[in-house]
């Protein structure tokens, strides 16, 4: 019944989750993503972009993604 943005999530995600944690929820996005074989382009787009906004280097994602992707 209440709208939140995903900005909100964000913020409570940058507010409350350590290093490692965030680090764990995007490794579980791309274990999600791949778990039908096929990674599809806005799945990956939207994976990017959270980590981007929670502050995850691009070399950390892309190594997570290959991890989910073997």
């Amino acid at each position: 019944n209440e709208s939140i943005s995903f900005n909100d999530f964000i913020n409570q995600i940058n507010d409350n989750f350590a290093q490692d944690q965030k680090v764990q929820m995007i490794q579980f996005l791309w274990q999600t993503a791949y778990a039908d074989n096929v990674l599809d382009i806005n799945e990956e787009r939207l994976i990017r972009r959270i980590a981007n906004l929670i502050n995850l280097k691009d070399l950390d994602v892309l190594r997570l993604k290959d991890k989910a992707k073997n």
